[in-house]
């Protein structure tokens, strides 16, 4: 049964109209987003903090502020800077219909501008050992399909099988990495893209209707997750230990917990913390919503994003895990290299 807001949002909009926006928001720089943090909400799409977040923490690092803070903002870069965009993807096109966002090649040219700011600072040879020593966190893949070839607005599927939509990824996300290496970056953690297919609004869309995981989008996210490791290989064979690339596994290590919850202390594995609608999925958290008080027992915290319980799981995972969740070392061990 639907709840009484639910009721009201269905008597305003058509399921059909509903099922189109699906709710794709561009932002989350409102309440609830950051309830579960001391500032509230900065765009994270999280109730707390997030992978690189937490990552951060580990390595004694503080907040990174986002790229235009620092630019509008007058805020410090010299600890790191976020240049993550919501919607963005590998490709232009990815995520254009929803409005403003920063595409990948774009946050590569912004990294240029922060780095155009360090020279400011520190001369060549230290902005050398600066840049050797920083880590790049790469988290793309996921919206080139939930917000490119998933779509029916889109004619990526009709023109490319799921195999070559993969190659096409690759080929694009290989550019814009060996353009930050070429700007002197030499640790990249490039992360797998999760299980698309067990997300809340993917269930929803499901044709069944099960609440179980839509199997034909994980495979097609495998044929991705596949390349990204071979890429990996491949980059590490090519600079021979003068720059290290670490394959994150957050694929299998969020299916681990979605398929046995319970031993990571989860009850809810497919329903959103803060949505509407069928598990949550239909359209995602929105201003002032009501969410779930048991936030820490649901794996996904909207209809797209997994909570900042098991975001904690997958940071740790790959800051000190084994090379079943991270290839070929961990990033505690990465972060003492160069």
């Amino acid at each position: 049964m639907p709840s009484r807001w639910e009721e009201l949002v269905l008597s305003l909009v058509t399921l059909e109209k509903l099922e189109e926006i699906a709710g794709f928001s561009t932002e989350a720089n409102f309440v609830p987003y950051g309830i579960d943090t001391s500032w509230g909400p900065t765009g994270r799409f999280s109730n707390g903090r997030m992978i690189v977040d937490l990552l951060g923490e580990f390595l004694d690092h503080p907040y990174l502020p986002s790229f235009v803070a620092t630019q509008k903002q007058g805020m410090s870069i010299i600890r790191g800077v976020n240049y993550a965009s919501a919607g963005a993807g590998i490709l232009d096109e990815t995520g254009r219909y929803i409005g403003q966002l920063i595409t990948f090649n774009e946050q590569v040219q912004n990294f240029q501008t922060t780095i155009n700011q360090l020279k400011a600072t520190m001369d060549e040879m230290n902005l050398s050992q600066y840049l050797a020593k920083s880590l790049a966190f790469v988290n793309h893949g996921s919206n080139d399909y939930l917000n490119n070839y998933l779509l029916s607005g889109y004619s990526s599927s009709f023109l490319h099988d799921p195999t070559t939509y993969a190659d096409i990824l690759i080929k694009q996300y290989k550019t814009h990495n060996l353009s930050l290496h070429d700007l002197g970056l030499r640790k990249f953690l490039p992360i797998a893209i999760g299980p698309l297919g067990c997300i809340p609004n993917q269930i929803f869309r499901g044709f069944f209707r099960t609440g179980a995981c839509k199997d034909e989008v994980n495979a097609m996210v495998i044929l991705f997750n596949d390349r990204l490791k071979f890429l990996v290989d491949e980059l590490n064979t090519q600079y021979n230990g003068s720059s290290i690339f670490v394959y994150g596994n957050t694929f299998a290590a969020l299916m681990q917990i979605i398929q046995d919850p319970i031993p990571y202390g989860f009850v809810t594995t497919n329903r959103a913390c803060c949505g509407i609608g069928r598990y949550g999925g239909m359209i995602s958290c929105l201003p002032y919503f009501i969410p779930c008080s048991n936030r820490d027992q649901h794996v996904f915290w909207d209809a797209f994003h997994p909570s900042e319980a098991v975001d904690r799981i997958l940071a740790l995972k790959a800051f000190n895990g084994s090379t079943s969740y991270v290839y070929a070392i961990n990033v505690s061990q990465m972060a003492i290299m160069f």
